[in-house]
């Protein structure tokens, strides 16, 4: 099976999935120090950034795809929340 990540980070569903034969096509992870543990990890495997940009990744990345995977950020972790780091989410 393969498969899209989305909120990739350092990719901990490429490792679950590979005792059962999946495989990622493509991540998407706009963080620099998860994007350079795949780009070293995974370098035949794209990292197309923002997956809000997912209209203009290449067709033939989801023709190849059996599925989309994803691990949105631990909230109380996350950029996004930065300012609140103890506030549980």
């Amino acid at each position: 099976m393969k498969f899209i990540s989305v909120c990739s980070g350092i990719e901990a569903a490429s490792v679950a999935f590979h005792p059962l034969g999946w495989s990622a096509v493509a991540f998407s992870e706009i963080e620099p120090f998860p994007s350079a543990v795949l780009a070293h990890h995974y370098p035949g495997v794209p990292n197309f950034g923002d997956m809000n940009d997912y209209p203009w990744w290449p067709d033939e990345v989801f023709l190849e795809a059996d599925a989309v995977v994803g691990g949105p950020p631990c909230q109380a972790l996350s950029l996004i929340h930065i300012s609140e780091p103890t506030r549980p989410y």
